[in-house]
């Protein structure tokens, strides 16, 4: 209500209650003050974020760094590791060799790495990498297989590798990616690459037709094969006093006139002061696996009850005598169904596959301490999965030879190791997923008018249960990484 102000200012003059006023300016001073409070508790959340923020950031990039210098203290331990091999220290009995911890520097932080190695019963070696970054630590462990520098070659011989009588043909591609910091070869020889008769067909693109998958291809998946490059010229390692030779009497020629006669070499010709030796096998070590193999009791016991051998009937593991494989091959020979082996197969004597017969080992490897022969026209197939790739396919000990008939084959997974000479009848075919080795001093790999395929899988440096002698370089190859919790 309106009323009029008689006081002698002056009539008629209006004015507002002074209750309204307070009650106006009183409203607007609670909504500055609320205003003033959530603009408040708004940058206060942000700057709280943003602290958490940046303390998350500073976690991560010290964590980050702390798993670098793990990584790095490991790979420092792995070169140690090839150098110390080699050194009279390794050789007197010091090792494995115990590592510094170092300090380091990460931008404006301190830290430090260290590495711990430790030698495990199966000759392998655990290395363990510790990195530490103000109040942040990382651990990684590495199992490291000390491989020789001879598995870096497709078909390695110790002596010659030799090619007779047409039609003799060789192709060697890669499988897989091989590390880019170690090269590898088609070829090693210690002392010389022979021809004996020409034409021999090698690294023919037209003629690469693989039909053994690989242990890591995925059937059936476009682009599941690994072995994505085609057949180049053949490289090849010598020895100090090896060459490339031609005819019976040993002609020497030179990559240029080789060519000219149809065989594609690589122009450089790698020669070395001393070709690498072959890792020793370790027998103990096989032995273990086979005889902790059950996957071929149901077998055992029914060759050992089809001969009449009570002890192969009655036996779980496949540790087998010569007598008792050449009872489960009787068996595998007349059964209904083909039934394969499973796991690593050791004989402790030579192995002899019968003409037109066929023996499959799955997810294992045939080790056998004398010559394995196959049969003419009979088959042998040893394959892996991606799980149990490291695995050899085939290794004789002893005074063994590899030994595949005329019209005979052999696919194979992983590396194929002979003491003596890998030969081949004619006709014959040996494909294999990995590499050849033989340590023969005479021969040590020659094929008669037979066909070789050799797809090479850098997986063979990391084939466990092989010793490379003391004061000899050696390859240190990372199995298997995995990270551990912090401390």
């Amino acid at each position: 209500m309106i009323r009029r102000d008689k006081t002698s200012e002056g009539m008629g003059r209006c004015s507002i209650p002074s209750s309204f006023s307070r009650q106006q300016r009183g409203q607007a001073l609670l909504a500055v003050l609320v205003l003033l409070l959530v603009i408040g508790g708004s940058s206060a959340t942000f700057v709280w974020f943003m602290n958490q923020q940046q303390a998350r950031a500073g976690a991560r990039h010290r964590d980050l760094a702390a798993l670098h210098l793990a990584e790095a203290a490991v790979h420092q331990a792995l070169e140690t590791l090839e150098v110390a091999w080699a050194s009279e220290e390794a050789a007197a009995g010091v090792w494995p060799p115990v590592l510094p911890e170092i300090p380091t520097a990460v931008g404006p932080l301190a830290g430090r790495m260290r590495a711990v190695v430790e030698a495990l019963p199966d000759g392998t070696l655990a290395v363990m990498g510790e990195g530490h970054v103000a109040g942040a630590t990382r651990r990684l462990r590495a199992r490291v297989i000390l491989a020789s520098p001879a598995l870096l070659a497709a078909v390695y011989g110790a002596s010659v590798v030799q090619f007779d009588r047409p039609p003799a043909a060789l192709t060697v591609t890669r499988y897989g990616p091989t590390p880019a910091d170690r090269g590898w070869a088609h070829i090693a020889a210690g002392e010389a690459l022979s021809f004996v008769h020409l034409p021999v067909t090698i690294n023919d693109p037209a003629l690469f037709r693989p039909s053994l998958p690989g242990p890591a291809d995925v059937p059936g998946v476009s682009g599941g094969d690994l072995d994505a490059s085609p057949p180049g010229p053949l490289r090849v390692l010598l020895g100090p006093n090896a060459g490339l030779t031609v005819g019976e009497s040993g002609q020497q020629l030179d990559p240029h006139q080789l060519r000219l006669a149809g065989v594609v070499v690589d122009e450089r010709l790698d020669r070395l002061e001393r070709l690498p030796v072959l890792p020793e096998v370790d027998r103990a070590y096989y032995r273990s696996l086979a005889q902790a193999n059950t996957g071929n009791a149901g077998i055992n016991q029914a060759a050992g009850h089809l001969t009449g051998d009570a002890d192969l009937e009655r036996k779980a593991d496949a540790l087998y005598s010569a007598r008792q494989f050449e009872h489960i091959l009787t068996y595998l020979g007349v059964a209904e169904v083909a039934v394969p082996l499973r796991g690593v197969i050791y004989v402790a004597g030579p192995v002899t596959i019968p003409a037109r017969q066929r023996l499959a080992v799955v997810d294992g490897a045939l080790i056998a301490e004398s010559t394995v022969q196959v049969g003419r026209g009979a088959t042998l197939t040893v394959t892996h999965s991606a799980a149990t790739r490291a695995l050899p396919g085939i290794l004789t000990m002893g005074h063994g030879a590899l030994v595949v008939g005329p019209e005979a084959q052999l696919f194979a997974h992983g590396l194929i190791y002979a003491s003596r000479v890998i030969d081949t009848g004619v006709g014959a075919r040996i494909e294999v997923v990995g590499a050849l080795a033989s340590a023969d001093p005479q021969i040590s790999v020659r094929t008669n008018a037979a066909t070789m395929v050799v797809r090479y899988d850098p997986a063979v440096l990391g084939t466990p249960g092989l010793r490379t002698p003391r004061g000899h370089p050696v390859i240190a190859w990372v199995a298997a990484w995995e990270e551990l919790p912090g401390r």
